[in-house]
C-alpha cells in the first residue's frame, strides 16, 4: 500500500483584529498570517481495512474522531467513497493550544496528502473549500506564505513576503482555548487595534522594523495573560524589533534581525520557559516530503 510524508507548518499572526460577529456565531476578522519553518511531520499510510487510525508522539492531542486530522480524512473518504483506510502518525513539534494553527496545519497536510495518495486530483482551491469546513485556518495552512485574511479567515490575499529575519517563539505553560479568547474579546473594550494598511505598506516596502513595531493582536489585550506580558517584555528588552502574541495565544513571538540576537534572547527565555524555538519565515504551507 502507498504512503506519504508531509511537513505541516505552524503559523504566526503579524496582526489580528476582530471586526464583529455573524448571526451563525462565526467572528469576522482581519489578520495577517505568516507560515514559519517550525513544523509537525504527518505520515500517512494506506491500509486495506476500512478504518482511520491516528497515532502520535504527543499525549496532548486526541487520537480519535475528535482530532481534526481524523475529520479531514473522513470528509475525503466519505465524499469520494474511498473504501481503503489510513494510518496517520502525527509527529508533534508545534506546541498545542498555542495560537499557531498546529491542528489546522495537520488537517491541511492530511487533505493535501490524501489528495495525492488517492489520486483525487483536487485543485488547491477545492482543497481550501473543503478545509474551511474543518476550521477557518485550514485554507491558509494549505497554501502558506504571507497572507491577509478577512471574512471568517477564508478570504486570502497574498502579501509581499516578510523580509528575511529570525523569529523566536516562546509558549508559556498556560494554554488558551480559542472560544474563551473570542468571548473575552467580545466582552471588553479594545483600546489598541492593528492598522492593517500600515502593516501591508511596511511589507510592500520590505521594512522589517516597521512591520515589527506595528504588530498588534486584540486577543493579547483581551486576555491580558501575565506570562504573555512577561515574555513580550523580555523579548523587547533583548533586541527584538517587536513582539506579539500569536492567534488566540498563548505563544508569543519576537522578530530579530540576526541569528545572534535571536539566540541571545532565546537563551534568556529558556531560563524560565520550556517551549522556546528559533524559526524563519517560509513562503510555503504544507509540503510533501515524499
Amino acid at each position: 500500500m502507498s504512503s506519504i510524508e508531509l511537513k505541516s507548518r505552524a503559523k504566526i499572526n503579524l496582526s489580528i483584529d476582530v471586526l464583529g460577529k455573524r448571526e451563525d456565531g462565526y467572528h469576522l476578522v482581519e489578520m495577517i498570517m505568516q507560515t514559519i519553518d517550525l513544523y509537525d511531520i504527518i505520515k500517512i499510510k494506506e491500509i486495506e481495512i476500512d478504518e482511520i487510525n491516528i497515532n502520535s508522539n504527543s499525549s496532548d492531542i486526541p487520537l480519535n474522531e475528535n482530532n481534526i486530522v481524523y475529520k479531514a480524512a473522513k470528509v475525503l473518504k466519505d465524499q469520494f467513497n474511498i473504501k481503503n483506510g489510513v494510518e496517520i502518525f502525527i509527529e508533534k513539534n508545534i506546541p498545542v493550544a498555542a495560537g499557531m494553527a498546529g491542528g489546522s496545519s495537520n488537517a491541511a497536510a492530511v487533505l493535501v496528502g490524501l489528495n495525492k495518495l488517492w489520486k483525487l486530483n483536487l485543485s488547491e482551491v477545492r482543497l481550501q473549500e473543503i478545509g474551511l469546513k474543518l476550521g477557518a485556518d485550514v485554507p491558509f495552512c494549505i497554501c502558506g506564505g504571507t497572507m491577509l485574511a478577512t471574512g471568517i479567515g477564508e478570504n486570502l490575499s497574498p502579501l509581499p513576503a516578510l523580509p528575511p529575519c529570525y523569529i523566536v517563539i516562546c509558549k508559556p505553560s498556560v494554554s488558551v482555548s480559542t472560544q474563551e479568547a473570542y468571548q473575552k474579546a467580545d466582552n471588553c473594550i479594545i483600546l489598541h487595534r492593528p492598522d492593517t494598511q500600515i502593516l501591508c505598506n511596511a511589507l510592500k516596502e520590505q521594512n522589517l522594523s516597521a512591520v515589527s513595531q506595528n504588530m498588534k493582536n486584540v486577543f493579547q489585550e483581551a486576555m491580558a495573560l501575565e506570562d504573555v506580558h512577561i515574555i513580550t517584555e523580555l523579548m523587547i528588552q533583548n533586541n527584538a524589533l517587536g513582539a506579539c502574541m500569536s492567534g488566540s495565544g498563548s505563544a508569543v513571538f519576537g522578530i530579530f534581525e540576526t541569528e545572534q540576537k535571536a539566540l541571545f534572547c532565546s537563551n534568556i527565555l529558556k531560563q524560565t520557559f520550556h517551549h522556546v524555538f528559533i524559526c524563519k519565515p517560509t513562503k510555503h504551507g504544507v509540503k510533501s516530503q515524499s
